[in-house]
């Protein structure tokens, strides 16, 4: 009796984490991923037309998170990341570029606290988590989300 009141509890919490209802676990990120979609950014224009070299480079390629090192196409390659897990709130997704913070973010599948993985690279590209399994950033008025690759 004594190990299943725990296993539940964990259960329970983990179900609240999933839906948005507390914030999210740290994120497991190291290990391989691939970039799977793209979308215009929900701050991007009508007009926007898509970057045809970013889509060529990055779409269906591998990001592989080290330990010293993120091994992807660039502008996401990084030699000597200094990670970080951060809490966000909507309005600083993206680096604070959504136009409707709540609406905008709770649209992409995210809940009031995001764990964002902060890399300390040149680029300054942040991957905010959706759920343990997938992950967004943002280039050149797109939103890239990347799904971790199983074994």
């Amino acid at each position: 009796m004594m190990k299943t009141v725990p296993a539940l509890g964990l259960i329970l919490l983990l179900g609240a984490v999933s839906a948005g209802a507390a914030p999210q676990a740290k994120p497991d990120f190291l290990g391989k991923w691939t970039i799977k979609t793209s979308q215009a950014a929900p701050w991007s224009k009508p007009d926007d037309k898509p970057v045809e070299s970013d889509l060529k480079a990055l779409m269906g390629r591998d990001v592989v998170f080290l330990k010293d090192r993120i091994d992807a196409p660039s502008p996401l390659r990084c030699r000597k990341p200094r990670y970080a897990i951060k809490q966000y709130p909507p309005d600083m997704l993206f680096q604070g570029t959504l136009t409707d913070p709540d609406r905008q973010a709770k649209a992409l599948g995210y809940g009031r606290s995001i764990a964002t993985l902060e890399t300390g690279c040149e680029g300054a590209i942040d991957f905010h988590f959706v759920d343990r399994d997938s992950a967004m950033f943002a280039l050149n008025n797109r939103l890239y989300r990347l799904e971790r690759k199983k074994p």
